[in-house]
């Protein structure tokens, strides 16, 4: 969630493109119609922060379909523009509970991460597939915090083993993992969070005073519910921020009072409560139709550095708990993604060449001084994700996606919700994204768990 080290300016190419306005509803179902929007009322939304699939999921070992890092000889170099230090820095199940630095995830930080240049040409598709090798994570965490101790800089592509993450490993075992999902901008936390509740970050490329201000002016999903009579509230962290319509006493925003309109609306006043309400919520049998949850961050909930991973597992066993013992678990989607990588390494390129959410650009100084400018034509880092519910199949694995763009990113959300509840669609990104309402089945499964174990002692 912090913002980027370097200095930075916005650049607007042209005017927004034009979303598709009117219903655009599909059925990719497997053979059972739109049966599979009467089961599904509730859908709720965990977004944690910072952690890449290969770093945090990439030691799951219960199914050897899983693309991480126990079949992958992963390694990067101290010195990525020197070949005789390539692969001198492999991965390993070495990852701490507190990660002791905080990797770099500005626009170019991740440029050096998966370029090995901060550099690359955003405007030639088959150039950045051929210089895309994935292998620049430690070279930009050895600049980040100018060492040379390998072992401090191979902190950024270890990963944890399955026994290490008891709580995600239980829940993915028990439902649905994607090993193929992506951020939405190879970059921080925000614009990375707008695109996943608008289809688009407004041509902001990192976590600046304008989701602090309500100043994003695109339609969100929030917006768009509202327009749909479909019930929803942001729930957050009561530290996190105050429900006003002033700048957040410590730096954050729920993530829906990011937009103008949620201010004017008065929704801000509505629609986001503190998270003891969820608890609340959940138990009474009473959440809205969509419910968004916003962790604290950056301390003890969110995963971000320098939480522990040890306090992020416990937060998502009681979210998840929470859920499974409601009245309403029986009706309910629970989807827990992560917002973007954070800097951790990972071992697959995220796709090029893919629509952006609008027509704008940003530009920023990279730390060789030089100005690089983004078009938000490519994809972030892949992310752990995971699809919840009794109404999904145990131990699945879902990899590519199948249908629309054939790749699953944060706006596959936008893309289920628009053909859950037959909204229109947001932005060309959303349109692209693939759905994955094929994964929800016919069968009421009653062996869900109703408790999750405790996290590692790592002390």
């Amino acid at each position: 969630m912090v913002g980027i080290k370097i200095a930075t300016v916005a650049a607007l190419s042209s005017l927004a493109l034009a979303a598709p306005s009117g219903p655009n509803i599909q059925n990719h179902g497997h053979g059972h119609g739109s049966s599979w929007k009467d089961k599904i009322k509730n859908v709720v939304v965990l977004v944690e922060e910072n952690r890449s699939f290969d770093t945090f999921a990439g030691g799951l070992s219960y199914n050897p379909s899983i693309n991480g890092l126990l079949h992958t000889n992963y390694c990067n170099s101290m010195n990525a523009s020197d070949p005789r230090q390539h692969d001198d820095v492999c991965a390993g199940p070495r990852a701490n509970d507190v990660a002791p630095d905080d990797p770099n995830h500005s626009i170019t930080g991740v440029n050096m991460q998966l370029f090995s240049t901060f550099h690359p040409s955003e405007f030639l598709a088959d150039e950045l597939i051929e210089w895309e090798n994935m292998r620049g994570f430690v070279t930009e965490q050895s600049v980040s915090f100018k060492t040379l101790n390998k072992t401090r800089a191979a902190e950024a592509i270890n990963y944890y083993t399955q026994e290490q993450i008891r709580v995600f490993g239980t829940m993915a075992e028990n439902f649905v993992l994607f090993d193929r999902w992506f951020a939405s901008v190879p970059g921080p936390t925000n614009p990375n969070r707008a695109y996943l509740t608008s289809g688009t970050s407004h041509g902001h490329g990192q976590n600046d005073i304008g989701f602090l201000e309500y100043a994003l002016p695109q339609r969100s999903v929030f917006q768009q519910l509202s327009e749909y009579n479909v019930t929803w509230m942001n729930y957050q962290n009561s530290t996190t921020a105050a429900m006003t319509d002033t700048i957040p006493v410590n730096g954050f925003n729920p993530d829906a009072a990011f937009y103008e309109w949620t201010k004017t609306s008065g929704a801000y006043k509505t629609n986001i409560k503190p998270l003891e309400q969820f608890y609340a919520d959940a138990k009474a049998g009473t959440l809205p139709q969509f419910t968004y949850l916003n962790p604290e961050c950056c301390s003890y909930q969110s995963f971000h550095p320098p939480s522990p991973i040890t306090l992020g597992e416990s937060f998502i066993k009681g979210i998840y708990e929470a859920l499974r013992n409601s009245p309403q678990w029986e009706e309910t989607l629970f989807i827990l993604t992560f917002d973007e990588h954070g800097g951790f390494g990972d071992h697959v390129p995220p796709p090029v060449n893919v629509p952006a959410g609008d027509a704008l650009t940003y530009t920023e100084v990279a730390q060789d001084g030089k100005n690089a400018t983004f078009n938000f034509k490519r994809l972030g880092v892949r992310v752990p994700t995971l699809l919840i519910s009794p109404w999904v199949g145990k131990g699945v694995i879902e990899h590519k996606g199948t249908n629309k763009g054939g790749e699953y990113t944060h706006t596959s959300i936008l893309g289920f919700l628009q053909e859950l509840w037959g909204m229109d669609t947001l932005t060309p990104r959303v349109s692209y994204s693939s759905t994955f309402e094929h994964l929800i089945t016919d069968n009421l499964r009653k062996d869900t768990p109703a408790t999750l174990p405790d996290p590692f002692p790592y002390n």
